[in-house]
């Protein structure tokens, strides 16, 4: 590419290395800009809150009946709430499809995704609504 005339560059196969070595670094750089570009993008991407699964929704079941039974919204007005023992509680499970195993799962999920369970939570709340409207 380029020709030593007596031991040296010539001044115009200089300007040409200069110029071919600026334009890898502005392709570089360009490279660079795009890349983190596309990294931001791809991270927004995943914050996004992704729609519940069936297991999301059996879980959002679950728990709108357990705090219907327990009186965490009495019908009459009252404050009482009442325990439920764990015969109550294995019944709601296969009512609802649910296992221990599989509850301890999907805590854990919501745990490290708090945007998941504000979602469950906001399913649960609109089961409770439709079941007072429905006067269950």
């Amino acid at each position: 590419m380029f020709k030593l005339v007596s031991g040296k560059f010539s001044f115009f196969q200089y300007l040409k290395f200069i110029v071919a070595v600026m334009k890898f670094y502005d392709t570089l750089r360009t490279s660079f800009f795009v890349f983190v570009f596309c990294y931001a993008l791809s991270g927004c991407s995943e914050n996004k809150t992704r729609g519940l699964d069936k297991d999301d929704i059996r879980v959002a079941g679950f728990y709108c009946d357990y705090l219907l039974i327990s009186g965490v919204e009495p019908r009459d007005g009252g404050v009482e709430l009442t325990a439920i023992d764990s015969v109550d509680l294995n019944e709601l499970l296969v009512r609802h499809a649910l296992t221990r195993e599989s509850m301890t799962r999907k805590i854990e999920a919501y745990k490290k995704n708090p945007e998941l369970w504000r979602s469950v939570l906001e399913q649960v709340r609109a089961n409770i609504r439709n079941k007072a409207a429905a006067g269950q």
